[in-house]
């Protein structure tokens, strides 16, 4: 694996559009789901800690929303601890990834240590080769991509 380097947690923070995910509990049924994090803060002696808007539509055309907080961990900005309100517990073990972000933080793969969540992401639509490029750093991680749910048609 390359040495991916630090995180910009300004250029990083923003909108960003659900591409595709592995299937999870607290996405079922979503679609156009879009993730925004949000004012960084930073008090001494603390981890930096992001706010997070999680939006995604129902059957029906109902909005679900989660709202949360991102601690980050690791000096790299890479490992976070997210937490949300439907989730009872808050701790410092690391739950979220930032696997791969491209020099221009236009396009993202994000997972987890256990490898059961995976999402690709991006500010916009991506091409075929572009979702096919994250799939590769996917699998380089050691990810199972064959279940992925795709909210971008692929092409």
């Amino acid at each position: 694996m390359e040495n991916l380097g630090n995180i910009d947690l300004l250029k990083y923070a923003g909108e960003w559009v659900e591409i595709a995910r592995k299937p999870n509990f607290f996405q079922r049924n979503c679609k156009n789901s879009k993730a925004i994090y949000y004012d960084l803060q930073y008090k001494e002696g603390e981890p930096y800690k992001l706010k997070v808007k999680n939006s995604c539509t129902k059957e029906g055309f109902v909005l679900s929303e989660a709202e949360g907080v991102a601690k980050i961990i690791t000096k790299d900005h890479r490992n976070l601890s997210v937490s949300f309100s439907f989730l009872t517990s808050w701790s410092s073990k690391v739950n979220y990834q930032i696997l791969y972000v491209d020099h221009l933080y236009t396009q993202a793969l994000v997972g987890s240590p256990n490898k059961k969540y995976l999402w690709i992401l991006s500010r916009d639509f991506l091409s075929s080769n572009e979702i096919d490029f994250l799939l590769s750093k996917a699998k380089e991680y050691g990810y199972d991509t064959k279940d992925l749910i795709f909210s971008q048609k692929e092409g």
